[in-house]
């Protein structure tokens, strides 16, 4: 009686393949993000990133962006319903 492998291991995927799954990557940030985040996101190093943007919170504050009252994520939760909004009125 054979038994079966302890690990399954994938072949490489062919640099075509590969390609065509960036992309997909690609596409789908431009459609999410638009072509500035989508360079930002796929193309520059961790440190660049976080430097580029760095520039942007700046640059927004010097022009008087104001700040979000919340972190994103409690927006989200909000907002779908997941929890009780904290200003309620009684």
């Amino acid at each position: 009686m054979k038994r079966a492998p302890l690990t399954y291991r994938l072949p490489p995927w062919s640099k075509e393949k590969l390609a065509r799954l960036r992309q997909i990557e690609r596409d789908f940030h431009v459609r999410a993000f638009g072509e500035e985040l989508a360079r930002v996101n796929l193309d520059l190093t961790i440190e660049e990133r976080h430097r580029y943007l760095e520039w942007m919170r700046e640059l927004a504050r010097k022009n008087g962006v104001p700040r979000t009252p919340r972190p994103f994520e409690d927006m989200d939760l909000a907002e779908s319903g997941t929890i009780l909004a904290t200003h309620e009125t009684d």
